[in-house]
């Protein structure tokens, strides 16, 4: 069980601590400011760690282990220790961690924070006498704990049920768990916490003033002749705080170099990463390059780090399509509930305009399209898909706190995909009766059985009525003390049973909607046009009421059913927000053959054409030359 214990105060006592003078004692650890207690609720033995394994502190010698735990008394049998392996071994009846580099056992002391003088807890600290040099195998730094059983009518402590100290973190190496009655054998834990142990280690060697690690560097896809960037993150092994880095890199033969400045310095933190964007030159030619890059110089000195250097990956492609998720709501004017969809689509088409695609379909209201596309008692409501994904809620997404859809959906725009679809839909008629769409999906990679189709909805902006049907049912009235300070508050000042409410993104004819046999073959070409012709004749709909707020949604469907890629328009609007450009005119043009290399003219044989086109944008298109 985890619970809420104080946050944001600065644990001064363990904080990163270099001597100005001979910088050569540092702390090393993976919690931070923000601290958590956790445990079972039961009488066990505990054993906690982390593990220290980086390269860049080979070499380096642990001096002190110190850790906090919730109790300073009701606890024994406490100990810290090093372990090059976790092992279990059976000790009368009961399994306990046999450290095999270093023990000692130690008294928990009473430990009081000024900010929190009314809630005292429990330090373990220990000096080694030999210190312990970290080698290329790396170690980890623990402490064990019993919680002893109580008298029949008595309780345990909150320090007793909840005795280990945590601090909110990402790093897979920052807690290790075993508990005798509850994990019979060692696990990671951080991916189930999302947390570390509030380990301290004291490490003493030869500490450089400027030491900037460079690491994780993400792999790139960007388009053709435009500058760009790559992710990665950095961590300040150094003496002082970093304000900036230089940089060389290298890509497609040449070599350059860059600067970084950071308005808010990088502090000395041995398990900190930091996370930046490097400015690369754009690359002309079209294919996979390696990425490699030395940060040189840090603060304008040399850069004294064993880990400078790291590379990646960069697809230069002739364009990066853009990423619009599809969004389906599954709601019904009855469900109670369903109001945080509604308020979610309203928010997510307000943050994301036409990077997203949305749509809502209703179930047993006067909005209903045809046959509801999904068996309403498997998904409930509300819920909703993010590219037909597993069902989720539409407002919380897959946690339990906050606008979570709002961050996958922007997760999902971030995540580049190699292929794009555009989508034109007219009336056929002066009546509005019938609507012509095509589509065209464009992939930038060659696919073998890909199993790919393209996918329809009709969607209506605008949707309201009058009646009982109407009345939008509102759980959340009068629940203000519950959604105070949310994006779901207003909800609470509208009443039980709402009328006249505007929705929409309604899908307003389900046509389409699981994909048209055939639309993509089966052997995808790179950077070859595959267009879908569809129609949707809508006289008798009556679910659309404004037919001037009718769009269709076109999308690429997966071979497991999920969605790839999205776009949307307006219907007689023209075309939609484009994945390729299809307007503009050519104004310059080069040729590269199979191999990537740039060639002046074409002779015989395959080729790839690289126009630059009159709006700044690319367009590609493979050329056969035969002999004349």
């Amino acid at each position: 069980m985890l619970r809420n214990f104080f946050v944001s105060f600065l644990l001064s006592t363990f904080a990163l601590s270099l001597s100005a003078a001979e910088q050569r004692s540092v702390t090393f650890t993976y919690a931070n400011d923000d601290l958590l207690y956790w445990g079972k609720s039961k009488s066990e033995i505990y054993d906690i760690a982390i593990r220290i394994d980086d390269p860049a502190l080979v070499g380096k010698k642990i001096t002190g282990i110190r850790a906090l735990i919730n109790a300073y008394e009701g606890v024994e049998s406490t100990s810290l220790w090093l372990s090059k392996e976790l092992t279990l071994e059976k000790v009368g009846n009961v399994k306990v961690t046999v450290p095999d580099t270093y023990s000692s056992d130690v008294v928990p002391e009473k430990v009081v924070l000024p900010a929190y003088e009314n809630h005292p807890f429990g330090q373990l600290s220990v000096e080694l006498e030999t210190p312990y040099e970290i080698t290329s195998d790396g170690i980890y730094v623990g402490y064990s704990l019993t919680v002893p059983a109580v008298d029949k009518g008595v309780s345990l402590t909150d320090g007793q049920k909840f005795p280990v100290i945590i601090s909110p973190s990402d790093n897979p190496k920052s807690l290790y768990v075993r508990a005798s009655r509850d994990f019979l054998k060692w696990l990671p834990y951080n991916d189930r916490l999302e947390a570390a142990a509030a380990i301290y280690v004291t490490l003493e060697g030869d500490l450089a003033e400027y030491s900037v690690g460079i690491k994780e560097v993400s792999d790139a896809i960007v388009a053709a002749d435009n500058d760009f960037s790559v992710d990665a993150k950095l961590t300040n092994f150094g003496a002082v705080s970093v304000s900036s880095v230089g940089y060389t890199y290298s890509i497609a033969g040449k070599t350059l170099q860059g600067s970084l400045d950071f308005p808010d310095p990088i502090v000395p933190d041995l398990s900190g990463e930091t996370s930046v964007s490097f400015p690369i030159e754009r690359v002309s030619e079209l294919g996979d390059f390696d990425l490699h890059i030395t940060i040189d110089k840090v603060n304008g000195e040399k850069n004294d780090n064993k880990l400078a250097s790291a590379s990646c990956s960069v697809s230069v492609l002739p364009f990066v399509p853009v990423h619009r998720p599809l969004v389906e709501e599954f709601t019904g004017t009855w469900c109670g509930w369903c109001p945080r969809g509604y308020i979610a689509l309203e928010l997510l088409n307000e943050e994301f305009g036409d990077d997203v695609v949305l749509a809502a379909y209703h179930d047993n209201d006067p909005m209903q399209a045809q046959d509801f596309p999904l068996n309403p008692d498997d998904i409930g409501f509300p819920s909703a898909t993010l590219n037909r994904g597993a069902a989720e809620d539409p407002f919380y997404g897959v946690g339990n706190k906050g606008f979570g859809m709002k961050d996958e959906v922007k997760a999902s725009i971030e995540k580049p995909v190699l292929a794009g679809i555009d989508v034109e839909a007219f009336w056929t008629d002066e009546a509005k009766t019938e609507i012509d769409v095509t589509a065209k999906a464009i992939f930038l990679e060659d696919k073998h059985d890909a199993g790919y189709k393209v996918g329809f909805l009709l969607i209506n902006n605008g949707v309201t009525g009058f009646g009982t049907g109407w009345f939008q049912s509102n759980y959340f009235a009068g629940q203000q003390a519950n959604y105070v300070g949310t994006e779901l508050e207003v909800l609470t000042n509208w009443p039980k049973t709402v009328p006249n409410l505007v929705f929409n993104d309604v899908v307003v004819d389900v046509d389409g909607l699981m994909g048209v046999e055939g639309s993509i073959p089966e052997n995808v070409t790179y950077n070859e046009p595959y267009t879908t012709k569809f129609s949707y004749d809508i006289e008798g709909n009556e679910v659309i009421q404004d037919k001037d707020k009718l769009y269709v949604a076109a999308f690429i469907i997966n071979p497991d059913g999920t969605i790839l890629n999205a776009n949307k328009v307006k219907v007689d609007a023209g075309t939609s927000v484009k994945a390729v450009d299809t307007d503009a005119f050519e104004v310059s043009a080069e040729y590269y053959d199979i191999s990537g290399a740039r060639v002046q003219s074409p002779k015989t044989g395959m080729y790839l054409k690289v126009a630059k086109m009159s709006d700044g944008s690319l367009r590609t298109e493979k050329l056969l030359k035969n002999k004349s």
